[in-house]
């Protein structure tokens, strides 16, 4: 996926009256290195937005003429409100699964038919890609993605695909005979695969070691990348 930077920068160039970095770091109550930084490719590697960062700029430009959903969408957070009577949006349905919650640890990581509903997405960004949805629960990356959000993923056994550094993934994880299932923030540094929480809170801060996560070696005994997480959701569920 490209860098947020960049699009970042647009959304603020578009702002009527025009924001200039120095105005739009003033604006959010940051030196001008900080906010500076956000926008420079350079500096800036991250393909999302911290959520709660996101929502100050588009209380911000909300203000000069920019649309809320467009600056949420840097976040990954994608709206599902209902299309407006009279148009054919496109849309697709796709059912949660499971839960992803650190520290959790079942019997089987996906839920009952009963528990399960069904969210609707926009269409797959990958043609073909086989997808599926999780639901957040806990802190475990509650810096970038709210406690409450579906996830959209790419069923990367299904699809065969292999996660890249920088993704984020779905990862089981299994212990005798229970099963935890959560996200992280796929890591390669130097010849190490890592898998990396987000988090504000200590004990989810470890990062685990695994093999190389690709379609013919993606897991060991104990972990596995399942999925690569394309979109996160929040509110508006349709439910079955």
């Amino acid at each position: 996926m490209e860098p947020v930077a960049p699009k970042l920068k647009a959304l603020r160039e578009r702002a009527e009256p025009k924001l200039t970095i120095r105005a739009m770091a003033e604006a959010l109550g940051l030196a001008l290195s900080t906010y500076a930084a956000y926008e420079d490719t350079k500096k800036s590697k991250r393909e999302f937005l911290p959520v709660p960062f996101a929502r100050r700029v588009a209380d911000i430009l909300v203000l000069h003429g920019i649309e809320r959903a467009e600056v949420m969408e840097l976040a990954g957070v994608v709206p599902r409100t209902p299309a407006p009577e009279g148009r054919d949006i496109h849309e697709d349905r796709l059912e949660v699964i499971g839960s992803v919650a650190a520290g959790i640890w079942r019997e089987q990581s996906h839920w009952r038919a009963e528990e399960r509903y069904t969210i609707v997405v926009p269409p797959s960004p990958i043609k073909g890609a086989v997808r599926f949805a999780v639901r957040v629960d806990g802190q475990s990356m509650d810096k970038i993605i709210p406690p409450g959000s579906e996830l959209e993923c790419i069923d990367v056994r299904a699809s065969g695909l292999s996660p890249r550094p920088g993704d984020l993934v779905i990862v089981e994880r299994t212990a005798h005979d229970l099963t935890e299932m959560t996200c992280k923030r796929l890591v390669r540094e130097d010849d190490r695969w890592l898998l990396r929480c987000e988090s504000t809170k200590p004990e989810f801060q470890a990062d685990i070691e695994i093999g190389n996560p690709d379609n013919d070696a993606h897991h060991d005994d104990h972990v596995r990348v399942i999925g690569i997480v394309v979109r996160a959701h929040q509110q508006h569920f349709f439910k079955r």
